[in-house]
């Protein structure tokens, strides 16, 4: 099948006995639309425009974009690799032949946590399975240190394989963070986890997982007790906010967390809680509040050097690149794209949007274009002689 969402919109379609006048009627556009759509000539770039088209044809998200995709770089095949064995730390019965030194396992955590934001996938792919299995069975041997380190090994798991597609296994993993929160004496824990529960149900790629994933943040928020998790839960609160079209909230839970981040709080769940930060978020949510255009000024507001990790700064550059698209200025889109694939390949790699976006320009140039172009086409996948094709493994 083609790597273009229109290609699946179209054969979910078929699929479904449905004329393309009837999914536009679903989904309140013109037929035309539709079409162009399915034909190549506009990309599938905003969730809710993806959630919606899903809905309509009563098929998942990953469904119309191909997720999880089979790997194509050593990074993909880690968390590839990694999955299974995540599954089987959740589900197996636990070795308790050996004893857990808690101190080491802390360390193994905090480690993975780390390599998270540093886009070291093979590193967490060695590490995760191990320290949740290991935070599992120290939990049923009624350590009571146990709790607070299942919560950020669940975490940083759920939190990893998420952007790969596995939506499934993240979101067990978040309901297990959340059980692990209620027994540990820690409010941080408690708002982790349902920080990672309002991620996963964002991801869902439904109306209802929109909400959910609002519902979850805006009370957390309200109820959490460090400044970095106030942070980062009223900033996800607005990215929710934004994505079911809902300005004043979107604004009021953002200003919460300027303040809160303006307080400079400590940072021990590695989540950058800062004011660089807080502005790369204001990035993403300028694209999903349908102000696209605004992305790169927004941008230009931060300092790249200001942002710690690599995970962030290439988000910086996704977005941009996200905005530069919607005002048409393919140059600078290719340059953001190309800078962010040059700090954290995967991040950049395993989106649906990117490839909907690199696919795209290629079609516009009929297989032509910069040679900047036709270099991050041959990064993501994107065949420029068939950028409908499949590249497949």
């Amino acid at each position: 099948m083609s790597d273009r969402i229109g290609y699946r919109v179209a054969h979910w379609r078929t699929l479904a006995g449905m004329t393309q006048q009837q999914l536009a009627d679903r989904l309140g556009v013109t037929r035309p639309y539709i079409g162009m759509i399915e034909n190549g000539q506009r990309a599938v770039t905003k969730r809710t425009l993806l959630i919606g088209l899903a809905q309509a044809l009563g098929v998942s998200t990953n469904d119309l974009t191909g997720q999880p995709r089979p790997p194509r770089t050593r990074d993909d095949l880690a968390i590839w690799s990694a999955v299974p064995l995540l599954r089987g730390a959740l589900d197996d019965d636990p070795d308790d032949t050996a004893p857990v030194d808690v101190d080491s396992l802390a360390a193994r955590v905090d480690e993975a946590m780390r390599a998270r934001m540093m886009c070291d996938y093979p590193l967490l792919a060695r590490l995760l399975p191990e320290v949740v299995a290991d935070t599992r069975r120290l939990a049923e041997a009624d350590d009571d240190r146990a709790p607070a380190l299942f919560v950020r090994a669940a975490v940083t798991a759920a939190l990893t394989i998420k952007p790969f597609g596995h939506v499934d296994l993240a979101a067990r993993l978040a309901e297990r963070a959340e059980l692990a929160a209620t027994l540990a004496d820690d409010p941080a824990c408690t708002s982790a986890a349902a920080f990672t529960a309002a991620q996963v149900a964002l991801a869902s790629g439904t109306v209802g997982g929109q909400q959910r994933s609002l519902t979850t943040a805006a009370q957390a928020a309200a109820r959490a007790v460090t400044l970095d998790w106030q942070v980062m839960l009223h900033l996800h609160a607005a990215l929710s906010a934004a994505s079911l079209h809902r300005p004043a909230l979107v604004a009021d839970h953002y200003e919460a967390a300027q303040e809160a981040a303006a307080q400079r709080p400590a940072d021990p769940w590695r989540m950058e809680a800062t004011p660089a930060n807080v502005g790369v978020w204001r990035v993403s949510i300028a694209v999903e509040n349908g102000e696209p255009e605004r992305a790169p000024e927004y941008a230009g507001r931060v300092n790249p050097h200001d942002l710690r990790t690599p995970q962030r700064q290439a988000r910086l550059h996704l977005d941009t690149a996200r905005g530069h698209f919607a005002a048409a200025d393919h140059d600078n889109t290719v340059r953001s794209l190309l800078a962010a694939d040059g700090i954290a390949p995967s991040e950049v790699r395993t989106r649906s949007t990117v490839r909907e976006i690199v696919g795209q320009m290629v079609r516009d140039t009929r297989g032509g274009g910069s040679t900047a172009l036709l270099e991050l086409a041959r990064r993501v996948g994107v065949d420029p002689a068939d950028p409908d094709g499949d590249p497949g493994v």
